[in-house]
C-alpha cells in the first residue's frame, strides 16, 4: 500500500535533473528576478518555491500578486526519529502508526517506519517517526532536541511495550514548511495567477495541493501552460515580422 524511493524522496528531483543533463543548472541561488534579468534571458519563468519566497523574488514585477502570496499562512512542524534496540520491532502491533488527538501528547502522530517501510538494515529494531508541532502547537518546536526525544519516548512507552528511551535518535525541524489553505484559498490562487506578468507561473504545495501526487499533477499542468505561452509568443513574433 505504501511506497517510497529507496534513498529518500530527493532521488526524484535528482533523477529529473540528471535526465535533463546540461540543460538545467542546479544549486544556483537567485536573489531576485530583477537580478536574474541582468544576466539571463528567459522566455518563461516558473516559481516552484514557497509562496513567501515567490513574493520575495517577484517583488516589483507583480505587486498585486505579492500581497496575496504573503497572505498564504504557513505552519512549522518537526519530525523526531527514534531507533530502539534489537528485538523491539515485535512490540509494535499490526498497523503502521496512529494519530493523536490535539493536546493529548507532545506529538501529533506516530509512524512505525520499520513496519511501513521495512528494510534489512533495521534488523529487529523498532524504527519510529513522531510528528511534532503544527498549527497551534508550534511552540513545541522551541524545546531542546533531548526534551522532544524524551517526551515522545515516554508517551510511546505508555501505549507500546517499548523502552522510554531510544538507542539512537534524530530531530528535524521544518520551519514554515506547511502551507495552510484558508477559506477563500482558491480565489486567492486565481487572483495571484491573474496578477502575474505573462510568462510567469507559480506552482507547488502552496497552491493546488500539498501532497507529492498533487504537486506532480500541478507541475504537469503548469508545463502545459508554459508550452501554450511559448506557442503564443512564437506566433506573435512571426506575425509581427
Amino acid at each position: 500500500m505504501f511506497v517510497k524511493p529507496k534513498g529518500g524522496v530527493g532521488r526524484l528531483t535528482d533523477a529529473l535533473a540528471a535526465s535533463l543533463g546540461d540543460r538545467v543548472v542546479t544549486g544556483a541561488p537567485v536573489g531576485s528576478l530583477a537580478e536574474l534579468g541582468e544576466s539571463e534571458e528567459a522566455s518563461a519563468i516558473v516559481l516552484a518555491v514557497p509562496a513567501f519566497e515567490a513574493a520575495r523574488l517577484i517583488g516589483p514585477a507583480a505587486p498585486g500578486a505579492v500581497g496575496e502570496l504573503n497572505a498564504i499562512p504557513y505552519a512549522s512542524t518537526g519530525v523526531v526519529f527514534l531507533i530502539f534496540g534489537e528485538g523491539t520491532q515485535a512490540a509494535l502491533p499490526d498497523g503502521t502508526g496512529f494519530v493523536v488527538p490535539r493536546g493529548k501528547a507532545p506529538m501529533t502522530a506516530s509512524t512505525w517506519i520499520s513496519s511501513k517501510w521495512p528494510d534489512p538494515s533495521f534488523g529487529t529494531r523498532a524504527v519510529i517517526r513522531c510528528y511534532v508541532g503544527g498549527v497551534g502547537d508550534e511552540d513545541v518546536l522551541d524545546a531542546a532536541d533531548d526534551e522532544l526525544v524524551g517526551a515522545c519516548g515516554r508517551h510511546l512507552a505508555a501505549v507500546l511495550d517499548l523502552p522510554d528511551r531510544p538507542q539512537a535518535w534524530s530531530v528535524v525541524r521544518w520551519i514554515r514548511a506547511m502551507p495552510q489553505y484558508e477559506i477563500g484559498h482558491l480565489e486567492r490562487v486565481r487572483s495571484i495567477r491573474r496578477d502575474l506578468p505573462a510568462g510567469m507561473f507559480v506552482t507547488g504545495s502552496a497552491y493546488d495541493g500539498v501532497g507529492i501526487p498533487d504537486c506532480v499533477r500541478a507541475a504537469g499542468e503548469t508545463a502545459q501552460q508554459v508550452l501554450a505561452h511559448l506557442d503564443r509568443t512564437t506566433i506573435e513574433k512571426e506575425t509581427a515580422r
